[in-house]
């Protein structure tokens, strides 16, 4: 199954400890939100909500301090079903039930043992349908999702995307942000973002040619955006990621020895 993850700062190690126990299980876990700085990223439900909407997860997991506030976030994306589920039956009929397509986990509330147990729960559950009311129908959307994703790097205007699902501006421009809680607009910069998050993890590509490979016109424009949406400068978030891989190679060479 694929899974979208992510936690606040305090939830990063139950997190990162989770991760490793169901890619053992065989699912595809991939955490939306890694953090960035001690602080980091307070859109963190917002990202594993979205992860789901566009269908590169199945389900979405959430751990946080603060779960309340975290299913609150998780269930403004439209289609979106979060719940704070602190026992593996809650949290299996909800799935099976009631469509819970993200589980929140409150940290203060299990101790590891019990948080797996409910995790299990979850996964284990056939998910009920989720149907949203409104918006543009699914195969459009995804459609629409597919190819913003292809055209990143090119210019992305409201109209080539109203092209595409064959819509007016004006009737494209609504169903979309009642499908997804945000402007075309918006979720266009985000995905850039998103894709200038890989090369900047993955390539020691100078910052004005992945402005460039993203869709940006200029570097201050990619930066800006980048720092708004991420809180922190793509130079900023590269040091980060790199420190981030040398701390691991450390770790393993510590453990081979």
């Amino acid at each position: 199954m694929r899974i979208a993850i992510a936690s606040d700062h305090a939830g990063n190690d139950a997190k990162e400890r989770l991760i490793g126990r169901l890619t053992a299980l065989q699912h595809d876990v991939t955490d939306v939100a890694p953090s960035v700085d001690i602080h980091g990223r307070s859109d963190y439900a917002e990202q594993v909500s979205r992860a789901v909407l566009r269908h590169d997860a199945d389900r979405g997991v959430i751990l946080s301090n603060r779960a309340v506030g975290a299913s609150v976030a998780a269930n403004r994306v439209p289609g979106i079903r979060a719940a704070l589920c602190n026992d593996p039956r809650s949290a299996y009929l909800g799935a099976k039930s009631e469509g819970m397509n993200v589980l929140v986990l409150a940290l203060h509330a299990l101790d590891e043992v019990r948080l797996h147990a409910v995790v299990d729960a979850y996964l284990d559950a056939n998910l009920a349908p989720v149907e949203v009311m409104g918006g543009l129908p699914a195969r459009r959307l995804q459609q629409l999702f597919s190819y913003v994703r292809e055209n990143v790097a090119a210019e992305l205007s409201v109209a080539d995307m109203a092209r595409v699902v064959g819509m007016s501006q004006y009737y494209f421009s609504k169903l979309f942000k009642t499908s997804t809680g945000t402007t075309p607009h918006q979720y266009v910069m985000r995905q850039r973002v998103e894709r200038a998050q890989e090369l900047l993890r993955q390539s020691r590509t100078p910052l004005v040619s992945v402005a460039t490979q993203v869709g940006f016109e200029t570097q201050s424009h990619f930066t800006s955006v980048f720092r708004r949406l991420l809180g922190i400068t793509p130079k900023r978030y590269r040091e980060m990621q790199q420190l981030d891989m040398a701390s691991q190679q450390d770790e393993r060479t510590a453990n081979a020895a």
